[in-house]
């Protein structure tokens, strides 16, 4: 009966050995994708200063500007993202929050 709890105490073990590594490599893994993240968001900003400073245009046109301010101000803000995104490329996040800044310039300019 004994080597019974034993082999049971055995697996206990495994299992929590098992379960510290998932632990483990989870939180390595996570660490690297925020680091990616940040690294991302400064090679962004430094392609936009190099665009900037060698003079290249912006992807949205006063065209594209106007349709979306008018699909906001049609309350598609939706439509508007999917508009901008399909224009610039850019993901589903960077087109909410412009879409949310041209709301906000919009607002304030009232």
């Amino acid at each position: 009966m004994i080597k019974g709890g034993e082999k049971m105490n055995d697996i206990g073990f495994w299992v929590l050995i098992a379960l510290m590594g998932g632990i483990m490599i989870s939180s390595i893994a996570n660490n690297q994708n925020a680091q990616l993240k940040k690294d991302i968001a400064h090679m962004k900003h430094t392609l936009d200063n190099i665009a900037k400073q060698v003079g290249v245009s912006d992807t949205i046109d006063d065209e594209l500007k106007e349709s979306l301010l008018e699909l906001i101000s049609e309350g598609e803000k939706i439509k508007a993202g999917k508009e901008y995104r399909i224009a610039t490329g850019v993901g589903l996040l960077e087109a909410k929050q412009y879409i949310y800044y041209l709301t906000e310039k919009r607002n304030d300019a009232r």
